[in-house]
């Protein structure tokens, strides 16, 4: 073997092996973003379900309905917001306007159970769900419009 083939044969096996290497860093790259992508879709998910919820939350306390004979629905539907708090303890402002929202609504809850004035609590209501979707939305970094 002549000296310009040994030289030949090096470089392409250095080809080879910055293919190889060049290709195994672009696989984890695209496995890392693949999966940092999968991951904040199932976080816009779990985002659209606390909207969804705090949103029918407000709006079936908020209404004049009164409050049903049977509860079992309703408490199970505060009772996932509240346990909402928890689960998006990541973010502390989210967390804490899901407190807050939750409070408002359980005393929203009591005073139209109770047959009390409410109109106190009821002008709490939007602010406090506000507050939540303007939390919501920074974390998103979404605007006010939710584009």
């Amino acid at each position: 073997m002549s000296a310009g083939d040994k030289v030949t044969l090096a470089a392409a096996i250095i080809a080879l092996a910055g293919s190889l290497l060049s290709l195994f860093i672009s696989t984890r790259l695209a496995i890392r973003k693949e999966r940092r992508q999968l991951l904040w879709s199932k976080e816009l998910d779990r985002f659209m379900d606390l909207e969804e919820l705090a949103g029918e939350l407000v709006e079936y306390m908020g209404s004049y309905r009164p409050i049903p004979g049977d509860r079992t629905e309703l408490a199970g539907r505060l009772d996932a917001l509240e346990r909402s708090a928890g689960q998006f303890a990541r973010y502390p402002g989210v967390r804490q306007a899901i407190r807050d929202l939750h409070n408002t609504l359980n005393r929203m809850f009591v005073a139209k159970r109770d047959d009390r004035d409410d109109r106190e609590v009821r002008k709490e209501l939007d602010p406090a769900y506000r507050k939540l979707l303007a939390e919501c939305d920074s974390v998103l970094q979404r605007d006010a419009t939710g584009a």
